[in-house]
């Protein structure tokens, strides 16, 4: 073989496995990006509902205060209850981002703290992440 064509072939064989650590490094790198996307989604799922809980939380509580006078002001308790029916329906929504992006296991969990007669639809992403 002369130089020239050796020179030529392993450059080509050079080239090649740079293409090819390049592809699996940027799967790699892809992979850990949706990884992180993933994450992030469920995190703010996460993150809302607790958040929504704890709004239906001090809403109820506003509730349980006007009716503990001795006369309750029955124009503040139903004020105070429709904003405690809104916090209700708040957590129902971020239950559903709960179920589209969480786990199986966080799913069930949280399908088992709601009331039997009305559990959320049950269609959610699965651990693939």
């Amino acid at each position: 073989m002369d130089a020239g064509l050796t020179a030529l072939l392993g450059a080509a064989v050079g080239s090649l496995a740079t293409l090819g650590f390049a592809m699996v490094t940027g799967r790699a790198a892809a992979r850990s990006q949706f990884g992180q996307w993933r994450w992030q989604h469920r995190r703010d799922a996460y993150a809302n509902y607790l958040g929504a809980v704890y709004d239906r939380d001090i809403a109820l509580d506003a509730v349980r205060d006007a009716l503990r006078a001795d006369r309750p002001d029955l124009r503040d308790v139903d004020e105070k209850m429709e904003r405690f029916a809104a916090q209700v329906r708040g957590v129902h929504r971020a239950a559903e981002f709960v179920i589209l992006e969480g786990p199986p296991s966080v799913v069930e969990a949280l399908l088992r703290c709601g009331p039997r007669g009305r559990r959320p639809r049950r269609g959610h992403a699965t651990d693939g992440a």
